[in-house]
């Protein structure tokens, strides 16, 4: 079985590159929408990522995997169904994407693991129609679509019984595409203007774990972790063109020379980011915790996609949240061995649409349900609101479905019998 889930996780990892996974109109603003807010589990929880188990991989705490005991396949998926509210008229889109991929390995000395995962996700469709200089109105639409990947390799020591220390190196990649678009009523043909970037970039994440034993039974948990300013390399393109309404056929076509600007390959910036949190712990019975994170996002700046009307501030987030399981190792009620999960977050995103931040909260809930061995399936629900429709902007509500599966299994057990 081993080999089965491994074969199978490198099948399906390249689908994860060709999802649409946000139809939100704000994902227009930095490199788009968060996309990977957390395992399911720390989903479940309002995006903690202080508790940690030797079941499950916590891949915003590299500290985490000092616990694992057991090999662990992960993946993740989610539904997601937003309303989209305005002063002038409402209307529902549906999404659907994979969260993550990852294959984390225990050692005598120290655990590893390796995944792919969206980072960041485009994917948004504007239009306004106006008088033109006659009868015929002109269309104007702006369009985005890409985002960014992740690949990932992380390690985490178990330093002593009280302390783990992990790192994780990041490998960004992806291609962000925006469309602007002048079509006149009644006229075949519409003027287009196109814009690509390809990103690449590295990244690291350093993180801390803390287990305090308060009495026999009763512990505190500490984390925290950073991720040092980085920087990505955009390599730009960008065209003109002309492209028939009814048939699609392009017409003229005239691609731009940026490096008249400087601008064929640019540098993003990204600022540092740090969390810290803090909870209490009854060892396989109840967990209850709160962090905050806050990242310097303030001085983001893209040379090659100016947009109005649109600045950036440094952004924070606050989560709490928990668990509760009633008796892990009753063997006659199923039910008991249940976990329970509930978490609530408050989010200022950093991104600012007509001088207005911009918003989110959401409060979420889950189980974990067990599955043969050690494994467990994990299946929540998630409502949130982004946005409002003050200064003529758009209020988001939102349903999410988030289901993780967690598959456990033993390697390097050395046989006795034969």
């Amino acid at each position: 079985m081993k080999y089965l889930y491994l074969i199978i996780f490198l099948a399906v990892s390249p689908l994860i590159f060709a999802q649409s996974n946000t139809s939100s109109p704000y994902s227009i603003g930095g490199l788009g929408e968060l996309a990977f807010k957390g395992n399911a589990i720390n989903r479940h929880m309002g995006g903690l990522d202080i508790y940690s188990d030797s079941l499950h991989a916590n891949l915003n705490n590299p500290a985490s995997f000092g616990d694992l005991k057991l090999v662990t396949y992960g993946v993740g998926i989610n539904y997601k169904s937003t309303k989209l509210a305005s002063s002038a008229t409402e209307e529902t889109i549906a999404s659907g994407s994979l969260d993550y991929f990852l294959v984390a390995i225990p050692t005598k000395h120290f655990s590893f693991g390796f995944g792919i995962l969206p980072a960041t996700s485009v994917g948004y469709r504007l239009q306004s129609i106006t008088q033109g200089d006659d009868i015929n109105n002109v269309i104007s639409q702006n369009e985005g679509s890409g985002g960014l990947n992740q690949t990932f390799f992380t390690i985490g020591f178990k330093v002593t019984d009280y302390l783990n220390l992990g790192v994780s190196a990041n490998y960004n990649f992806g291609r962000i595409s925006n469309e602007y678009s002048r079509q006149e009523q009644n006229v075949d043909f519409g003027s287009f203007f196109n814009k690509k970037s390809s990103l690449v970039g590295f990244n690291y994440r350093f993180a801390a774990q803390f287990k305090i034993p308060l009495t026999n039974k009763i512990r505190l948990d500490a984390m925290s972790f950073y991720v040092p300013e980085n920087t990505l390399t955009s390599t730009n393109e960008s065209t003109f063109f002309t492209r028939s309404i009814t048939t699609s056929n392009i017409g003229d076509i005239e691609n731009v020379d940026l490096s008249l600007n400087n601008l064929q390959e640019t540098k993003i910036a990204m600022g540092d980011q740090i969390s810290v949190g803090l909870g209490i712990t009854k060892d396989k019975k109840w967990f209850f915790g709160g962090q905050y994170t806050h990242r310097n996002s303030g001085g983001y700046v893209n040379d090659f996609i100016t947009l109005d009307n649109i600045t950036y501030a440094n952004g924070n987030r606050l989560s709490i949240g928990g668990f509760y399981l009633p008796d892990y190792s009753s063997i006659t009620s199923y039910w008991k061995r249940i976990v329970y999960r509930a978490g609530y977050r408050s989010e200022n995103t950093g991104i600012l649409f007509n001088n207005l931040p911009l918003k989110e909260t959401g409060i979420s809930f889950g189980v974990s349900l067990p599955l043969a061995g050690y494994s467990n399936a994990n299946i929540g629900f998630e409502y949130g609101k982004r946005g409002s429709q003050d200064n003529g902007l758009i209020q988001e509500s939102y349903y999410n479905l988030i289901i993780g599966l967690s598959l456990n299994d033993i390697w390097f057990i050395k046989r006795k019998f034969n």
